[in-house]
Order: structure tokens, then C-alpha cells, then sequence
């Protein structure tokens, strides 16, 4: 994310890393501490505690998929991902808060362009 901020490889230009990554430590963001499976629930726990202490009024979601390997709902994943939308609208919704999901497509040849089945489950996911 600094590399992207700064809109340029630092590691090529270091003597301007510490202007940059001052500059990106000023910005008004939070990060999540979760790496890997989490259940729908401790995101949403975690994410009420940010609006409430952080006064936060935008959350990004990174990565759907690897949170619907944890949820055991359900063996229709289909289900499964329309469940978890369902909790994030109702955050958004109770909470003035936007929710991005990222939702990474499937790998597919480079010479096959992505379309809507190219997102796992449903094409509803597609048009949030």
C-alpha cells in the first residue's frame, strides 16, 4: 500500500521512504490485525468496536472468500455467500457505514477475459 501511495517503488528510493511513510502514517486508517479464516461474527464484533471508538465510516473487506471457508452454515455455498452480504448490508444499514467487499475472481487462462461466473457462487455478488 505505501509503494502504491507513494506511486513509486521505494526500494529503488530510499532515501524518500521516511517522507512517504510519514505521510501515509498521518492518513485516517485502521487496519484489522486478522491474518487468515474468520468467523463472520469477530469480523462484525471488530468492525462495531472501530465505528464506535474510531468514529470509522467506510470498511474494506479483503478477502470474502477466504472468510466463507470459515463459516460452517451451510453446504450450499451459494447460501453461505448470500448470508455473509446479508450481515454486512445490515452493518452498513444499523451503522452508517459503507462495507467494499473484495471479492477476487477465479484464476482463468490470460486468454479468457473474467466474466460474472468467474466470481465464485452467485452473479447477485457482482452487481453490490
Amino acid at each position: 500500500m505505501l509503494t502504491q501511495f507513494a506511486e513509486g517503488r521505494l526500494e529503488d528510493q530510499l532515501d524518500k521512504y521516511d517522507h512517504w511513510a510519514d505521510r501515509f502514517e498521518d492518513l485516517p486508517l485502521y487496519f484489522m490485525t486478522f491474518h487468515g479464516q474468520q468467523s463472520i461474527r469477530t469480523v462484525i464484533d471488530t468492525m462495531q468496536h472501530a465505528v464506535y471508538v474510531y468514529d470509522i465510516c467506510h470498511v474494506v473487506i479483503d478477502n470474502l472468500q477466504f472468510m466463507m471457508g470459515h463459516e460452517q452454515l451451510s453446504t450450499d455455498r451459494i447460501a453461505a455467500q448470500d448470508y455473509i452480504i446479508g450481515v454486512f448490508r445490515k452493518f452498513a444499514t444499523d451503522n452508517n457505514c459503507h462495507v467494499t467487499l473484495v471479492i477476487h475472481p477465479r484464476k482463468e487462462d490470460d486468454d479468457k477475459e473474467l466474466q460474472t461466473a468467474s466470481i465464485f457462487g452467485s452473479a447477485k455478488v457482482s452487481g453490490l
